[in-house]
């Protein structure tokens, strides 16, 4: 509020100064306009001359500043008017609104007791409304209560003749029919008694009999039994010991042809070990004349050589394998590997290596050139065919 009390003020200050320093203008423009106009003029050869008195200058700059401290004095006053208006008027607008807050509070409690009051006299008349209807509720309860229970009264009274009169008469049937019952169950129970009696008499017979049957026939299945457990004991056990005895003779028949193919195995590489000492010591002797070295003749030697023979020699040598080589049927079909051999002169096998394809058929082509007779080349034909290789197939 009191900002806004500031910004109402401001304005007359603002305005009070405005109008100051228009009248200062204007009160100075004249007192130079009084002064100048007749100040020196010029005619002919001589100048009028004009003297201000300072005293005058000083009396009436002292009358204007006396007007401008009187005129601050009134705007003062009007000031200090204006605030204590503007005081009164506050103080009375709190006096009213405090008196409008203590009235509508007033008026307020009144209308919240009124709203009690009526409050209460609705429930004490929905009380007595609700006693009133309980009353007659419960009055028109007992009174159905009464009525119900003497309907029960006569109708339990009622049944309960009804009842008895129909007990007496179901025990009188019950009384003749349990007589004719029991006449009839007596005479029932001997006959029972006599038909069981026949019965058991032949089913102990039959028992017997049958129990005698049983027993010679157990007897006879047991010893049958016993006869054939026996025998099948032996010829088992014949079984046994003649399959035994094929086993140890087949293993012992293997293990013969094992170490028979084991030593010609080794006798064979014994001997193309011995042949290719032989061939070594057979180039060395004679310079290198059927090793790889080239030579005037090496040419000559080749250009004896044709592809047909060539391919004639390879043909020869791939089926030396395949007739070593085990193929399963259809397991390696569409499948090859490329192999190096080296042979000596006479077709001794000096060395055989994979240089690709399938591993499983190279690791059994491998095997099977180890074992093939592979075919003595022709002398000119030695040096083209001595490290060959072959794209094994199986056949």
């Amino acid at each position: 509020m009191s900002n806004k009390l500031n910004s109402k003020l401001s304005l007359p200050v603002i305005i009070s100064i405005l109008l100051h320093g228009i009248l200062i203008i204007a009160l100075g423009y004249k007192f130079v306009s009084d002064t100048g106009e007749n100040y020196g003029s010029i005619n002919g050869n001589s100048i009028d001359a004009i003297m201000i008195d300072p005293s005058v200058m000083t009396e009436q700059y002292q009358r204007q500043l006396q007007t401008q401290v009187n005129q601050q004095k009134a705007d003062q006053k009007t000031q200090e008017l204006l605030d204590k208006q503007i005081k009164e008027l506050a103080e009375k607008a709190e006096a009213e609104k405090a008196a409008a807050e203590k009235a509508a509070a007033e008026k307020a409690a009144a209308e919240k007791a009124a709203a009690e009051k009526a409050a209460a006299e609705k429930a004490a008349a929905e009380k007595a409304a609700a006693e009133k209807a309980a009353a007659e509720k419960a009055a028109a309860e007992k009174a159905a209560a009464e009525k119900a229970a003497a309907e029960k009264a006569a109708a339990e009274k009622a049944a309960a003749e009804k009842a008895a009169a129909e007990k007496a008469a179901a025990e009188k049937a019950a009384a003749e029919k349990a007589a004719a019952e029991k006449a009839a169950a007596e005479k029932a129970a001997a006959e029972k008694a006599a038909a069981e009696k026949a019965a058991a008499e032949k089913a102990a017979a039959e028992k017997a009999a049958a129990e005698k049957a049983a027993a010679e026939k157990a007897a006879a299945e047991k010893a049958a039994a016993e006869k054939a457990a026996a025998e099948k004991a032996a010829a088992e056990k014949a079984a046994a010991e003649k399959a035994a005895a094929e086993k140890a003779a087949a293993e012992k028949a293997a293990a013969e042809k094992a170490a028979a193919e084991k030593a010609a195995a080794e006798k064979k590489a014994k001997q193309k070990a011995e042949q290719a000492k032989k061939d070594k010591a057979l180039n060395d002797l004679l310079g290198g004349l059927t090793s790889g070295t080239p030579s005037s003749g090496g040419a000559a030697s080749r250009k004896g050589v044709s592809d047909g023979e060539l391919d004639k020699y390879k043909s020869l040598v791939q089926n030396a394998i395949s007739n070593k080589f085990i193929n399963p049927p259809n397991v390696y079909r569409g499948k090859t590997c490329e192999l190096q051999i080296q042979i000596a002169p006479d077709g001794l096998l000096l060395n055989v290596t994979s240089k690709g394809g399938d591993a499983d058929l190279c690791r059994e082509a491998l095997a099977a050139t180890k074992l093939a007779a592979i075919p003595k080349p022709a002398s000119s034909l030695y040096n083209e065919v001595k490290t060959m290789n072959i794209e094994f197939q199986p056949k």
